[in-house]
């Protein structure tokens, strides 16, 4: 009874996979916020550019930007792993140090992301900063040994084990499609 109450409590909030890549978890709890902070972006902009937001709201708009942010998390994964790989964990100190250097320049950082995003600076840290610092210390690393990181990144997605559990998408050896 205990297992079925947990796991109850455990699928309503999220804790569930929707996609998984070389045996590491995409929870659906995670997709959910990266989902909506796409959004909340996407609106921004184009709020800002003076255009419509309500384009977003159609069943296809939805449908690509859950797309793109399920394709960015299992490439976001692939990364990490690549790095724990090589450097262990050494990397996560680096990028923390290369983002804390960033924002010795900008001062307004913070209430733009507020703003932007819809994020507090810590959450926007660890889903957006962190991502990207990874990737170009990985990028770094490999020019630094003369490996083409988009020719690692095309071989890395052939290779992986990637299964998408949601039933709207589909996982081609290369990226995320829509099932038709």
């Amino acid at each position: 009874m205990a297992t079925g109450l947990s796991g109850y409590f455990a699928a309503r909030n999220g804790y569930y996979p929707v996609a998984v890549v070389n045996f590491d978890l995409i929870t659906a709890e995670k997709f959910s916020k990266e989902n909506y902070t796409a959004n909340k972006y996407f609106q921004n902009q184009f709020f800002i550019s003076g255009s419509d937001p309500k384009t977003l709201d159609s069943a296809e708009a939805q449908l690509e930007i859950r797309r793109a942010v399920l394709e960015e998390l299992i490439f976001n994964s692939l990364v990490y792993k690549e790095l724990n790989r090589r450097f262990k964990d050494e990397y996560h100190s680096i990028a923390e140090n290369k983002i804390d250097q960033a924002l010795k320049n900008n001062s307004n950082l913070q209430a733009a992301v507020k703003e932007l995003y819809g994020l507090e600076f810590s959450e926007f840290k660890d889903r957006v900063l962190l991502p990207q610092a990874y990737q170009e210390i990985l990028e770094g690393r490999m020019f630094l040994n003369n490996e083409n990181f988009g020719d690692w990144l095309k071989n890395a997605k052939a290779k992986a084990t990637v299964i998408i559990l949601s039933p709207e998408f589909e996982w081609n050896g290369d990226g995320v499609e829509i099932k038709r």
